[in-house]
């Protein structure tokens, strides 16, 4: 993978990172979440976070 890739795919992975983060905010401010909820809720955002970027990084861009 060229370098002009790697930059590519590092900013579109940015922005869906970016995107989960505003998908958090969303659910945070517009649903009652108690601790458990919100931990739980983190925890799926972070390993959809993770199990993303192992898929993205193995994957070429269209």
């Amino acid at each position: 993978m060229g370098k002009f890739e790697a930059k590519i795919k590092e900013e579109v992975m940015q922005n869906l990172f970016n995107d989960t983060t505003k998908m958090y905010e969303m659910i945070e401010t517009r649903f009652i979440l108690d601790d458990a909820s919100r931990s739980a809720l983190i925890a799926l955002c972070n390993q959809f976070n993770n199990d993303l970027s192992l898929l993205l990084k193995e994957s070429k861009l269209a």
